[in-house]
């Protein structure tokens, strides 16, 4: 059961060109970007754990900030996150992230079913981002060290992400472009060629004047036709149904209610997602996610879940703070 739980959330995450290891680069970095369904990349507006997504938005973050996430999974899986920014004399500001995805413990078996032992699994990556601003333009880069391990085996990989927002001037409008995990492979389990798992991601967001709501639609997997694991005559019998359906489990939608800076609702929806986890086409609210936002003080205090199969969701706990508010109030 416990091998069944995490193949779920490994399908959620990632299309069929990329199903392999190193699930945790594919997956949500913190409860805002899960709530709005997974692969926002045009937020911008100081939030630091939305420069794994994409480095470009990291001019918008205040230095000192720090945030933590915890997202317990299935069957004993637990992700850990934490990211911190801070601006230097000489060189400026940079963000640092850590993210950690343990598997939890296997029971090690021979062919014959006998029990040899215990084994344990996990993902870790390590982040180190950068933006500059120039105009209504914001470049970032992060360069990312991945490793894998399971059994006492592991790979690594070294990769870079490149990204860009833009602003609209005069109105609350941005546009986020990420070059997303491009690199190279050091170590692997086999002598086989292993891929890394370079993504191309596009979104934006947008607030419409006088109405509480922040709006964003995002595109992923654009260098990737087909995302399929069924066969396309298992999908649908309507060639129209087909067509909107391989362009859909390209995008996720995400709305943000916003009641003030310290109170926010957020709902999103990742149709891949539903489409590969529903079970007897009963999706059981697969795809669908939610969140909210208070903010206490010094503190902002994020939860989400978000659905991926009959068996039930993840949750997701996001803090975020900065360091150097707590020096005014000593």
């Amino acid at each position: 059961m416990r091998y069944l739980s995490a193949i779920f959330i490994l399908l959620s995450s990632v299309a069929h060109a990329q199903f392999h290891a190193y699930q945790s680069l594919n997956a949500s970095f913190g409860a805002r970007n899960a709530a709005l369904g997974g692969r926002v990349v045009s937020l911008a507006d100081g939030d630091l754990m939305q420069f794994a997504h994409n480095p470009g938005v990291l001019d918008s973050v205040s230095s000192g900030a720090i945030a933590l996430n915890y997202s317990p999974y299935f069957a004993g899986i637990h992700g850990f996150q934490g990211s911190y920014y801070h601006t230097f004399d000489k060189i400026g500001g940079l963000a640092f992230a850590v993210s950690y995805l343990d598997y939890g413990t296997f029971t090690q078996t021979a062919d014959n079913g006998d029990v040899e032992g215990e084994f344990t699994a996990d993902d870790l990556m390590v982040v180190v981002g950068k933006s500059h601003r120039v105009g209504s333009f914001s470049l970032g880069t992060n360069l990312k060290y991945a490793r894998n391990g399971i059994a006492g085996y592991g790979s690594s990989m070294i990769l870079g992400d490149l990204g860009g927002i833009y602003r609209a001037p005069g109105v609350d409008w941005t546009i986020g472009l990420v070059f997303k995990n491009f690199g190279l492979v050091f170590d692997q389990y086999t002598s086989g060629d292993m891929q890394v798992p370079f993504d191309v991601q596009i979104g934006t967001s947008i607030k419409p004047e006088h109405m509480p709501f922040r709006f964003s639609i995002s595109a992923y997997n654009i260098t990737e036709q087909d995302v399929y694991f069924a066969e396309a005559s298992d999908v649908s019998t309507s060639r129209s149904v087909e067509i909107a359906d391989k362009f859909l489990r390209h995008i996720t939608v995400g709305t943000e209610l916003i009641i003030s800076d310290g109170l926010q609702f957020l709902i999103g929806y990742n149709h891949l997602r539903r489409q590969e986890l529903k079970v007897n086409d009963k999706g059981y609210g697969a795809g669908f996610s939610f969140g909210m936002k208070v903010a206490i003080k010094q503190f902002e205090i994020r939860y989400s879940h978000a659905t991926y199969h009959s068996a039930g969701g993840t949750d997701f706990f996001t803090l975020q703070t900065n360091i150097n508010s707590f020096k005014k109030v000593l």
